[in-house]
């Protein structure tokens, strides 16, 4: 009896076999051949990321439910934002661009603190943007830009500050894109990301592929996020010649099923979960039904540890 593994060999051995004639006939060069399908492979892949990531902040209720979690779940209350803006030690007149804006809450809430310099906010959802334009009518006028954070249309050593708040682990080549972040600061300028930890909110993650097998479907891989509390500094400190780290250590505290059955509802389009309401709607069941088991075995309280990051460089 042959054993599958020895098939699979013969089977590839096969095709390249069919390969290396296939490119003596065309005259092909086989570096050349291989090089052009692997980009083009690694090509639909980042498609398919930046898809998914569009996906997920077409609609702002998905965001804007994790917002009011963590704000309202939080053990220890943070208000990041206030110490985002404590932290750029702004002095109201400085040019400022925060890079993936959403709904346009951070920029107008500096604003709203008395800033007077000029603030534009970037995000790629047209969603949005409209959004942060409906939140800004009534107030001075906030430039609001669609756009990709990767292809910034902004000349070079403009702005003062450029922020990126839990944005870059969304990006393809962080590195890269960084970079241009800090062409378009001016010399003296400097530029402030958060990030989350890499291990941020275990319970939620075990549970979100507990539901996954379930209905049968892929488990979230444990791919390295490009951008976190584990490799931030490090590869800011590759930029900017100046980094300073400070580190917010938390945790969710929930002692009901349904803010947590919220949170990882609004997840579903990043988990590639198909739109289909019946699904969502037995996907929400089964969590609520587990979710409570697990309160029941644990005195009634879930709790998933945190960690932020922010990350103030200088030019």
């Amino acid at each position: 009896m042959v054993k599958s593994k020895d098939i699979h060999f013969r089977i590839c051995n096969d095709l390249l076999e069919r390969f290396d004639s296939a490119l003596v006939y065309e005259g092909l060069n086989k570096t050349e051949v291989l090089t052009h399908a692997i980009r083009n492979f690694c090509a639909q892949v980042e498609s398919q990321k930046m898809n998914d990531v569009k996906r997920q902040y077409t609609v702002n209720d998905h965001l804007q439910v994790r917002i009011d979690t963590h704000l309202k779940y939080e053990e220890k209350p943070v208000d990041l934002d206030k110490i985002v803006i404590s932290q750029l030690q702004v002095t109201a007149q400085e040019k400022i661009l925060d890079i993936g804006c959403a709904s346009g809450k951070f920029l107008i809430t500096l604003q709203k603190l008395g800033h007077q310099g000029q603030l534009t906010g970037l995000d790629q959802s047209p969603t949005m943007i409209q959004e942060a334009k409906n939140n800004s009518s009534n107030k001075r006028t906030i430039e609001w830009v669609i756009g990709n954070a990767t292809k910034l249309p902004f000349p070079y050593n403009f702005y003062d500050w450029v922020i990126a708040r839990h944005m870059l682990y969304h990006v393809t080549d962080v590195e890269k894109t960084i970079r241009g972040f800090k062409n378009i600061i001016r010399p003296d300028g400097g530029f402030l990301a958060t990030t989350n930890s890499y291990v941020s909110l275990p319970r939620i993650e075990e549970m979100c592929n507990r539901m996954l097998l379930a209905f049968g479907l892929p488990e979230k891989s444990p791919t390295a996020s490009p951008f976190c509390l584990e490799n931030g500094k490090e590869l800011l400190s590759s930029i900017f010649p100046i980094v300073e780290e400070t580190v917010i250590h938390n945790s969710l505290l929930f002692h009901e099923s349904i803010p947590i059955v919220n949170y990882i509802a609004s997840m579903f389009p990043s988990l590639n979960i198909p739109d289909d309401f019946s699904l969502h709607t037995e996907m929400k069941k089964w969590l609520q039904v587990e979710i409570e088991q697990v309160l029941s075995h644990h005195n009634g309280i879930w709790r998933d540890p945190k960690a932020v990051a922010i990350y103030r460089c200088r030019k």
